[in-house]
């Protein structure tokens, strides 16, 4: 017998009456005698003393040490340490085993290498008994010897997850009490509590050697490890897991400078502490319970930074980063000077939200901000990119790792807020959305199109939108109606703002006099893709027919790109069928200089579309003194007292011919018309575009941009709601009466709420405010 133990085995105890029996049979089977085994019981309230007392009768290797207060497994290892006799220590939990040859073939390798730690590899006991799997590779050691700093560098590997299991290794006691001496002594950890002093330990070494052999079993699902999240209090403690490594961040400074290379081991901890938060976090998504994934993730964020969270999960857990997204609604946003912004899109090409991303950008270029483009697809037309002005595309198909790619965004280009243009298109706006929220950025969402365009497709568009614009910081819309819609709904936040000019408008040379009415051949002119659902451009064939019916000499000229349901060739078929050959033709897509001369040409603008967001092309033509004649969209802000408009209801081509004929044949009507179109032009672009989008990134629009919704709103928003859903039946115009009497009133609201559910809101807050008036 020698002196005195050749290893400690140091077995932390609490509450562990079912399975400690067997972790001590373990220890007094090890085939080297020399040893000695002390139970630390941390305050337990079972029968654990008991045992430990009673084998104690029968060998006297085994010793008891009492804690009075629970104290937790750290504590408990630092005084089980604290009493060790021997040159080296092994760790057992209180529901393990050890294999017979542990510590005998531990100590050989540590005596004959000299080497401050010996890992060596693991069983992994599933709760049926069977062993082997994943885990149990993951748990093999990967480096035959490491010395130095390629201790910490090897334990602790940059970008993968964090290992810190005590009872993978044989210590030697004088390192293991040197990290010790850098844990403040009161700490007390309940999750996680062997990653501390294992990362310390690493730290500290100058030398590790490691063993194939496998010399320990460990039971997966016993104690606390591999349990799922079934109540709130379980939700906490592994949202606790945190601290661990939380806590010893001034103990790693101290480490750290106590190695010839200290940047190793800050580089190392920085891993991984993100690899802890970013398990922790991977838990918590875990649970199936969405209420108890809200508690888990609500008590992680009292630890951690959003920013922290969000880029820690994507790093080493991206799979849970779909959790933490739908938990971002959750997070507040603190308000911060905006810096850097990133404008989303889901592509740059010609025209439509591409060219209000391009102008956009350019006047937050010119405000001072950082601004980047990300994009969901590819650039199509790099000429709409602004000098000084990022882009990324985002490349990756799998929809965790486009998430993931999203959030390297966010954190490279330390983004302070995000302006999504695709929240009405886009189908996984609110996933990106979300996320940013849970990492502390804000996501303000454009809405770029009337807010009841989803009653005209026939979707339930509205009612998702309703469930999800709340992950929004702020709803941008294009009209005061908008804001009474989703107000209507419910929805907080909501603003409107104009959109900003045209390249067209900002690069052609504005007109300064009106135009004089026209002699001879009327030239009609209307501008827009040939999306006939939307757009409607086989309504110019019915007023050009009406037009012929009434004797004027005409030419209509149609300027756009085909679409999915209308081509320029087929527009031309019908036309011609219609006996319009000479007089009506679609002449396909006309850009920059060619665009403004056909607008010069022409002598009325005209427009067919059933639903806009923010017409652009009315104040492009406008710029030119053209009158515009339409089918009217009473919601839209460029219409609103512009006396340079002519509308009529919609669909009612005997009507807008008229308006036609009537502007033509009044010289001095048509010519005030054409000033009027100027000034209205001017007002249009006269915005101060970087104040309002200053004032926006502050959260600080004047309150006009806000309004609350009236009742003449609602009425109008009904109308527009029953109208659009009928229309989807019929091919005749379609033409609801608003009228102020109660019960037409409260009639109209009952066939909304039978024709789009959704809108029931809307019915309910008129028909209050009607009974009240």
């Amino acid at each position: 017998m020698h002196p005195g133990p050749l290893v400690s085995i140091v077995l932390p105890v609490h509450n562990d009456q079912e399975s400690l029996g067997a972790a001590l049979k373990s220890c007094l089977s090890q085939t080297l005698t020399d040893i000695e085994v002390i139970c630390v019981d941390d305050a337990s309230t079972d029968e654990s003393a008991t045992i430990v007392e009673r084998m104690m009768r029968d060998d006297e290797r085994i010793r008891l040490v009492r804690i009075a207060d629970n104290r937790t497994a750290l504590h408990a290892r630092r005084v089980g340490v604290e009493k060790a006799a021997a040159d080296h220590v092994l760790f057992l939990d209180g529901d393990d085993q050890l294999v017979p040859s542990a510590a005998e073939t531990a100590l050989r390798e540590a005596l004959r290498t000299g080497a401050d730690l010996v890992g060596f590899g693991v069983f992994v006991v599933d709760r049926d008994g069977r062993t082997g799997g994943a885990y149990e590779r993951r748990l093999a050691p990967k480096h035959a010897a490491l010395w130095d700093s390629d201790v910490i560098r090897g334990l602790f590997p940059l970008g993968r997850p964090a290992q810190g299991q005590l009872w993978r290794h044989l210590y030697r006691t004088k390192v293991v009490r040197q990290a010790y001496a850098l844990i403040p002594e009161h700490l007390a950890l309940a999750r996680m509590n062997d990653l501390p002093l294992m990362f310390l330990v690493a730290a500290l070494a100058r030398s590790y050697v490691s063993l194939p052999k496998r010399l320990y079993r460990y039971h997966f699902g016993r104690g606390g490890s591999g349990q799922r999240i079934n109540d709130q209090a379980r939700a906490e403690f592994y949202a606790s897991g945190i601290d661990s490594i939380n806590a010893i961040a001034d103990a790693v400074e101290a480490a750290a400078d106590r190695t010839a290379d200290p940047g190793a081991v800050r580089v190392a901890y920085a891993s991984a502490r993100a690899s802890i938060i970013g398990y922790v976090c991977d838990q918590v998504a875990r649970s199936a319970h969405p209420e108890l994934r809200a508690v888990g993730f609500a008590s992680v964020y009292t630890r951690i930074a959003p920013m922290e969270i969000a880029r820690a999960v994507a790093e080493f857990y991206p799979s849970a980063l779909a959790a933490l997204q739908e938990y971002g609604m959750a997070v507040p946003l603190m308000r911060r000077p905006v810096h850097n912004v990133v404008l989303v899109a889901m592509t740059l090409t010609t025209g439509g939200i591409s060219n209000v991303l391009s102008v956009q950008a350019r006047v937050l270029r010119d405000a001072g901000h950082r601004v980047t483009i990300v994009l969901r697809s590819t650039v199509r037309d790099r000429s709409l990119l602004p000098d000084g002005v990022g882009v990324y595309e985002l490349s990756e198909s799998a929809q965790h790792l486009r998430l993931a790619e999203w959030l390297r965004i966010l954190v490279d280009q330390n983004v302070d807020a995000v302006i999504d243009h695709e929240i009405l298109s886009g189908r996984d706006w609110h996933e990106y959305a979300g996320l940013s929220r849970a990492a502390g950025v804000p996501t303000i969402g454009w809405i770029h199109n009337f807010g009841l365009r989803p009653v005209l497709d026939g979707t339930a568009r509205i009612g998702v939108l309703r469930e999800r614009l709340p992950v929004l910081s702020t709803v941008v819309t294009l009209s005061p109606l908008d804001v009474a819609l989703w107000k209507s709904l419910d929805v907080t936040g909501v603003v409107h703002l104009p959109n900003p000019p045209s390249p067209m408008l900002l690069a052609a040379s504005p007109r300064s006099v009106g135009r004089r009415a026209p002699r001879g051949q009327v030239e009609l002119v209307w501008v827009g893709r040939l999306e006939q659902h939307t757009k409607q451009p086989l309504e110019l064939i019915r007023v050009a027919k009406e037009l012929a019916q009434r004797g004027l000499g005409f030419r209509l000229t149609a300027i756009g790109p085909d679409w999915v349901d209308l081509s320029a060739k087929a527009f031309n078929a019908k036309a011609a069928k219609s006996g319009l050959a000479g007089r009506v033709r679609a002449v396909g897509p006309l850009r920059g200089g060619a665009l403004v001369d056909a607008l010069d040409r022409a002598h009325i603008f005209l427009s067919t579309s059933a639903v806009e967001g923010y017409q652009l092309t009315i104040a492009e033509a406008q710029s030119r003194g053209l009158p515009v004649c339409m089918y009217a969209l009473p919601w839209l802000s460029l219409v609103q007292d512009n006396e340079g408009v002519v509308a009529v209801p919609q669909r009612d081509a005997a009507e807008l011919a008229d308006a036609i004929v009537a502007l033509v044949s009044d010289a001095q009507r048509y010519e005030s018309t054409s000033r009027a179109a100027l000034i209205a032009a001017r007002d249009a672009t006269a915005h101060d575009y970087a104040e309002l989008y200053s004032a926006l990134l502050a959260d600080a629009l004047p309150p006009e941009f806000s309004p609350e919704p009236t009742a003449t709103d609602l009425r109008m928003l009904l109308q527009l709601a029953i109208g659009y859903a009928e229309s989807r039946t019929s091919e005749s115009p379609n033409k609801v009466a608003l009228g102020n009497g109660k019960q037409r009133v409260l009639s109209l609201g009952r066939r909304v709420v039978r024709a789009v559910p959704v809108l029931r809101p809307l019915a309910e807050r008129l028909k209050r405010t009607v009974m009240r008036s």
